[in-house]
């Protein structure tokens, strides 16, 4: 079982810091965002947790970082909960019969299903005993390097932490459930005069009635949640916050990669007034009320709102109807704007503007060569 760490430093003069919180397996993503921002080995860089998992790239990722590390001493990676949950279910036996429905649950990709790759191991033939075994003596050394990974850092005005602290005046003896996988520290918030930044919930989930993964600076609760949903989100960006600092006086900016197709519109399109409502985690659950043949109209079992869903979004969940990620906002546009394009359904396209998502027809747009 991995232990909770805490690091506290103190830097002096003139600074950059860059912090990247949730790559999830996206290697490529990952190295993008630092040429965006011009990473240098003199900046500090800060890896806020979740760097494993919903990837294809895990044990690519973990190396690369390693690499990093080993060129500067100014990196800093933090432990999240998905490197926590992964290390306790290959090392604890009571585990093992567990890690076929992980594997089931999970998809492609991850540390777990590389290893087997790698390994050769049919998990439909192979004693779910004697794979997690193999699988542990394969990833002992990575696991190693988890070990060695802070759950906490003090950085002069800010602390970093995967998913949160308590709200108290003792926060340092926060458990370790709390800093790795708390799920309400944007609601609870805390009591301290230093920012606290996390990553662990993608910020779209912050929005009652949009989508928009970008980075959210709250001065008043002096939170900072920076995870843009990479490997989570059907609608995902990997977030950099970039903070400049001279001893305690400090600038903060953003910066973010969204790998999305850009295109243009050919026509001016007007839309009236409208009130846009959101299914998304933890309020994904639907009841279809009609089915209709390009969207349905349904009740959202939380709120009750009803509206109108694109069937391509709908899916069944424990016999329940669920969707994630989706807004019924029709996006205005100018003729000449361009917007990203999220993905074609029938004759509409679900698009990014101005980090709002929202519907258009798609014979309205072109794609920019």
């Amino acid at each position: 079982m991995l232990e909770a760490q805490h690091i506290k430093i103190k830097v002096v003069g003139e600074y950059r810091c860059i912090v990247i919180s949730d790559i999830h397996s996206h290697l490529d993503r990952f190295k993008a965002l630092l040429k965006k921002v011009d990473y240098r080995y003199d900046d500090y860089l800060i890896i806020l947790g979740d760097f494993i998992e919903k990837g294809t790239q895990a044990l690519e990722t973990v190396r690369f970082l390693q690499e990093l590390q080993a060129k500067s001493e100014r990196v800093y990676v933090i432990l999240g909960n998905c490197e926590y949950a992964l290390e306790e279910m290959v090392d604890n036996p009571k585990y093992a019969n567990q890690i076929v429905h992980y594997l089931n649950r999970i998809g492609k990709g991850g540390m777990i299903r590389q290893a087997l790759e790698k390994l050769n191991i049919d998990i439909k033939k192979e004693n779910p005993e004697v794979m997690q075994v193999k699988i542990k003596q394969f990833l002992r050394p990575y696991f190693q390097y988890f070990k060695t990974l802070p759950t906490i850092l003090e950085f002069n005005n800010f602390i970093f932490v995967h998913a949160g602290i308590e709200n108290r005046k003792d926060w340092q003896n926060s458990s370790t459930s709390s800093l790795i996988e708390m799920r309400t520290f944007y609601q609870t918030g805390h009591c301290l005069d230093k920012y606290v930044v996390v990553g662990h919930l993608p910020t779209s989930n912050q929005y009652a009635n949009a989508i928009n993964n970008d980075i959210i600076i709250d001065k008043q609760k002096r939170i900072i949640s920076i995870d843009g949903g990479t490997g989570v989100k059907s609608i995902s960006q990997l977030n950099a916050l970039i903070i400049t600092g001279d001893g305690d006086r400090f600038k903060l900016s953003k910066e973010y990669i969204q790998p999305l197709p850009l295109y243009q519109a050919v026509v001016d399109v007007n839309v009236e007034k409208q009130v846009v409502n959101k299914v998304a985690w933890p309020n994904f659950e639907v009841e279809v009320l009609k089915q209709g043949k390009l969207f349905s109209t349904c009740k959202q079992i939380k709120t009750g709102k009803i509206f109108k869903i694109k069937n391509e979004f709908l899916y069944l969940n424990n016999q329940k109807y669920c969707l994630d990620d989706y807004v019924d906002y029709l996006i205005p546009l100018e003729k000449g704007e361009v917007i990203k394009l999220v993905g074609i359904y029938g004759p509409y396209a679900y698009v990014i503007k101005d980090n709002e998502i929202g519907w258009v027809k798609y014979r309205y747009l072109k794609k920019v060569n």
